[in-house]
């Protein structure tokens, strides 16, 4: 019992003296370059593009990366022999090796894939992603290993121009048009429009759908959501999956937000409630969890925000504008910003903890882990458990245990459930996802 309480009072003083964000030095030596496009490759190294914040219509073609967790950041410049062509994302797979998406920003130029592999140094075009036609435009390029990897490209030929590669780029496949759902007229991508969880993939679209590959890239489906556009003037939107390929959320540049709990088939409004709110900019689910961020990086709707239950409470933490998010975990998490002096700032790296199990333990007493899980759960918690209830999402009680911190729930159906603890005269709920 002294053990327990022990705990729970150094989780309780630990977490309550965190900040969100730790600002960090981009490496950028132009005052005002934004950080954005951020691939997370581990709990160590990271890569990101950067852009004129003064003018974003000037293009610039420079990246920064990390190596050490997003203490220190080196930037360069992307030297591609041609400086008007415009770079799309980045996409590590080491400290050393990355690839980036190349774009035409003028009639004649011709995009594609390059490839470094001593940290930026030397960059070198990978001639089996064509890209060569009048239409050909690279939005994006993921790789999910050192082999594996997926370019997505706007309709060429009157389908999608999406490339797979098994070798690290050194040959290409284009995916033939019967494994992709066709594209509406006029219907385009967007640069660096994408998620990505394990060997899933999606691409939103000019036409407001979302674009879903279950196997890097080889074969896709398509789903409608409740956005009309994803990238327009007045209308545009983020797109984030916890669960693959099931419970994913969309946020609007409004600051409003969707949730499907089945792959895209049906979206619902999140009824927001309480005093904070997210914002209309980036959004990235910390994987397998009900918990995600939301930042913005408009001067008029700055900051960031976080969420515990799948976005129908937040907590505002920053006023800061923050032009893009993304998590590995829940501890390694980064944003962009922009370089405040030569050098300095421009980057946030994620300090805190309130979006870990313990946390959720220093908060609500209790924790459950794996979740979501496919086979048995264990729950730590702060006081002895006297009784643990699993309810489904019609309030059905469908098991009961005393005195038990282990449970097997093999036989519940993939799905959403809750848990009730019971502990020394108190009980709460958390909610368990089943794979």
């Amino acid at each position: 019992m002294v053990s327990r309480l022990l705990l729970f009072l150094f989780l309780t003083s630990f977490y309550s003296q965190a900040q969100f964000w730790t600002e960090r030095s981009s490496g950028f030596p132009i005052t005002s370059t934004g950080l954005s496009k951020i691939h997370i490759v581990d709990d160590n190294v990271a890569w990101a593009t950067g852009y004129d914040g003064l003018n974003p219509n000037n293009n610039i073609q420079r990246f920064s990366t990390t190596s050490d967790g997003g203490m220190t950041w080196s930037a360069s410049t992307v030297d591609i022999g041609n400086s008007a062509l415009g770079i799309s994302n980045i996409s590590g797979v080491s400290a050393t090796t990355a690839y980036i998406a190349v774009h035409p920003r003028a009639t004649g130029q011709q995009g594609g894939v390059w490839q470094t592999v001593d940290t930026g140094i030397t960059w070198t075009r990978q001639s089996g992603a064509l890209f060569n036609s009048a239409t050909s435009f690279t939005n994006v390029v993921h790789f999910y290993n050192t082999n594996d990897g997926v370019v997505i490209g706007d309709p060429a030929g009157g389908y999608w121009e999406i490339y797979t590669t098994t070798n690290g780029g050194t040959s290409y496949t284009r995916v033939p048009s019967s494994n992709i759902p066709a594209p509406l007229t006029n219907e385009v991508g967007y640069l660096a429009q994408y998620t990505h969880l394990g060997n899933n993939i999606w691409f939103t679209t000019s036409a407001g759908r979302v674009y879903h590959s279950a196997n890097m890239g080889n074969n896709w489906s398509v789903f409608n959501t409740p956005l009309s556009d994803f990238g327009g003037t007045n209308l545009s939107g983020d797109i984030t999956f916890s669960t693959p390929p099931n419970k994913g959320m969309i946020q609007d540049n409004s600051g409003n937000l969707f949730i499907t709990q089945d792959a895209g088939t049906t979206w619902n409004p999140v009824n927001i409630s309480g005093t904070g709110f997210p914002y209309g900019g980036a959004i990235a689910y910390i994987p397998n969890s009900s918990r995600v961020v939301s930042t913005g990086g408009d001067t008029a709707l700055a900051g960031t925000a976080y969420s515990t239950d799948d976005g129908i409470t937040w907590t505002n933490v920053s006023t800061d504008q923050h032009v893009d998010v993304a998590f590995l975990d829940e501890d390694t998490g980064y944003s962009g910003g922009f370089s405040t002096i030569s050098t300095q700032d421009g980057v946030y790296v994620y300090t805190d903890s309130v979006l870990s199990t313990y946390d959720q333990l220093a908060t609500d007493g209790f924790s459950i882990y794996p979740n979501p899980s496919s086979e048995f759960i264990n729950i730590l918690s702060t006081q002895p458990i006297e009784k643990v209830e699993i309810y489904d999402i019609n309030s059905r009680l469908l098991m009961e245990y005393s005195n038990i911190s282990l449970i097997d729930v093999t036989d519940l159906q993939s799905g959403i459930y809750f848990i009730k603890v019971n502990a020394n005269t108190t009980s709460t709920t958390q909610q368990l996802i089943k794979n």
